[in-house]
């Protein structure tokens, strides 16, 4: 203390605590419900916004992929587009939502509903047979498939349809003289509609045999099986 100053002539701090501490909420304390997810979608390519999200000077927001593609130049304004928007990536990386297929209830993370929607086995599929547009649920497919396209054909027990079940992985051996279509299911410990459907169909041609072969199940988009012939 300096000579000649009193504890009245000390200056006086006062600080402001609901300012320079954080307010702590309980996780229920508050609550929206968003009433529009357009708002959740990229104004240039109308898919699903993902982090990270780029923005221009004017606020202009864009997705990672269109900013790439225009090379990081406003669509709207023309102004350079780097920028993060750090508050959208927060409510995109808080937003829940219920699964767009009827009968699925699964609630997912905003930025994981095109994984799942891609997974999950309420996503409606098209027949894989080459002469059919019927379009179904994943799960109802293999049904659809048996009672729709199956072919009698003979077995040790008598008469049974061309289904087969396959663990994946493994190898199947396919009798192509018994019938001209065989409808293959993948044997999982998942429920009756999990695991792939297979479906393989030959026609007899003037100059030979046409082989067709389609796989579809759950995430599946491209054929990931290999057929040797012998």
């Amino acid at each position: 203390m300096v000579s000649g100053e009193s504890d009245d002539d000390r200056p006086i701090v006062r600080t402001n605590r609901t300012t320079s501490q954080k307010r702590q909420r309980s996780p229920t304390e508050r609550t929206a419900t968003l009433l529009d997810l357009d708002v959740t979608d990229c104004p240039i390519c109308f898919h699903p916004l993902t982090i990270p999200i780029f923005q221009c000077d004017n606020g202009h927001i864009v997705c990672s992929t269109c900013c790439e593609k225009l090379s990081q130049k406003c669509a709207t304004c023309s102004l350079p587009t780097l920028s993060r928007n750090r508050a959208m990536e927060r409510v995109i990386e808080l937003l829940r939502v219920p699964c767009p297929n009827a009968g699925c209830s699964v609630v997912v993370s905003f930025s994981e509903t095109s994984a799942h929607v891609n997974h999950c086995p309420f996503t409606q599929r098209t027949c894989p047979f080459s002469s059919c547009d019927f379009t179904c649920s994943f799960k109802d497919l293999c049904k659809h498939s048996v009672t729709e396209h199956s072919i009698a054909a003979p077995s040790v027990d008598g008469v049974s349809f061309s289904l087969s079940m396959f663990k994946c992985g493994t190898v199947m051996r396919l009798l192509i003289s018994v019938a001209k279509r065989i409808i293959l299911k993948e044997r999982t410990t998942e429920g009756e509609g999990e695991g792939e459907v297979v479906v393989v169909e030959w026609f007899d041609m003037p100059d030979g045999r046409i082989f067709y072969a389609c796989c579809i199940g759950p995430g599946t988009d491209k054929f990931s099986y290999c057929i040797r012939f012998r």
